[in-house]
């Protein structure tokens, strides 16, 4: 049986992207952060916590404990309106300009399909979503982080989106399986579960 067969057997199709990597061709964290408070600065973070990322990168600390620790280090204490107003400015002005021109036709290719668009990201909803509305993607699912009386705590409020989370985040937005048919598209390890649970899912290509 073709695809297309396949498809006309569900009620619709979701073409769920990830973000940092697949869309944009770097993480949009540390781009944010040097956006917003300069190269020396980011550097400086980096430098610090070398060992913790190393840590990661070897696969004896979680994506979410060093992912974490920057985060704390520029943005604890600052008021979520404030944030808010950061991240929206970078989403408006910054994010196209390290958008993949590719994967901006292949979303438009399933925005013509009539195929609902989604993207899953372990980055912060505050930053992806502005460019995501801008894009006319119907939902972010992704990682939000904590406040407290309005100031933000520097640590997350939910699960990092990345890996497992992510397909178990996905599933409390699209339980039905059986209804959709499900593009991924996705560049690391942290899209491993997502696109495995795929009907076509794509790695580092969009094609």
């Amino acid at each position: 049986m073709g695809w297309d067969l396949m498809i006309m057997e569900y009620k619709y199709t979701i073409a769920a992207f990830d973000f940092d990597g697949t869309i944009t061709k770097r993480d949009s964290l540390n781009n944010l952060i040097i956006y917003e408070f300069g190269l020396f600065k980011f550097i400086t973070a980096i430098l610090k916590f070398l060992p913790l990322i190393c840590l990661y990168k070897l696969g004896i600390v979680e994506n979410r404990i060093s992912k974490e620790k920057l985060f704390h280090f520029f943005w604890a204490g600052i008021s979520e309106e404030e944030f808010k107003r950061i991240c929206v400015k970078y989403s408006l002005n910054r994010i196209n300009k390290i958008v993949k021109q590719d994967c901006l036709e292949k979303i438009e290719w399933h925005r013509k399909q009539g195929h609902r668009l989604i993207i899953v990201s372990a980055s912060v909803k505050d930053w992806i979503e502005p460019w995501a509305k801008l894009n006319l993607f119907d939902d972010v699912i992704s990682t939000k982080v904590e406040s407290n009386n309005g100031i933000l705590t520097g640590r997350f409020k939910t699960e990092n989106c990345y890996g497992k989370e992510k397909l178990n985040r996905f599933l409390e937005k699209f339980p039905k399986r059986e209804e959709y048919f499900l593009y991924v598209y996705g560049d690391n390890r942290g899209d491993k579960e997502m696109l495995e649970f795929a009907d076509k899912g794509f790695y580092r290509k969009f094609i």
